[in-house]
């Protein structure tokens, strides 16, 4: 039998990795789950718990970026952002959240990772600075 731990689910652009899908199937109602990616770490799903070892401002003092048509929040280090060209850029790690109507962060759906999935394809970058790529979000 094939281990799925490694898998990923492929349409002609978008990629999501089996285990993110797993994560939050078996979500029952329980743990809150987010996505956070990094210049160094792949699109993952961490807990609510996790957030603050990821991105150690998180909900604290970071900024927070509304994806376009979504209840969907891109939150990050405002230190972190760089700007060049007249566009800003985002350099270091990004939660990204859901919120309900009362402003409460609750748990990702499959379809929400997805919409996320499809904005990094069109808002991610590689900057170059003397021979280092540097993995950046375009937030304008």
């Amino acid at each position: 039998m094939k281990n799925n731990a490694t898998c990923t689910i492929r349409s002609e652009e978008i990629t999501i990795d089996v285990r993110i899908c797993a994560a939050l199937a078996a979500n029952r109602g329980g743990e809150v789950y987010l996505a956070a990616i990094a210049p160094d770490m792949e699109l993952t799903v961490i807990t609510l718990d996790e957030a603050p070892d990821i991105l150690p401002c998180f909900e604290e003092d970071d900024a927070c970026l509304n994806l376009p048509n979504t209840s969907l929040l891109l939150c990050y280090n405002p230190a972190q952002v760089l700007k060049m060209g007249g566009k800003h850029y985002l350099t270091g790690p990004v939660i990204l959240a859901r919120t309900n109507m009362d402003g409460r962060v609750i748990s990702l759906t499959i379809d929400e990772v997805y919409l996320f999935q499809k904005y990094l394809e069109s808002h991610s970058i590689t900057l170059m600075a003397d021979d280092q790529k540097l993995p950046c979000i375009c937030i304008d």
